[in-house]
């Protein structure tokens, strides 16, 4: 913090607003999820983007997500619906 090139770059770095948002999904099988999502624009083709959601550590959500993850297996688990 004493370093006068740390302010400088301190000073000058960009901060956007957080994209991140938290949605209501219903799955047919745990019925519903909250959801933070986290979108990440693919650098060689900025028109896509992965996103990857999330749940609170120690949510129902969290279980949620706990038992599709137990019943597929090792496979990802896919969300079919947002709640809207």
């Amino acid at each position: 913090m004493e370093s006068d090139e740390f302010k400088e770059l301190w000073a000058a770095h960009p901060v956007r607003t957080c994209a991140t948002h938290t949605r209501a999904y219903r799955h047919p099988v745990v019925s519903l999820l909250t959801l933070t999502d986290e979108p990440l624009t693919l650098p060689d083709d900025p028109g896509r983007r992965v996103v990857s959601c999330h749940a609170t550590p120690g949510s129902p959500s969290a279980g949620a997500l706990r038992l599709l993850r137990a019943a597929a297996g090792d496979g990802p688990v896919t969300v079919l619906s947002r709640r809207t």
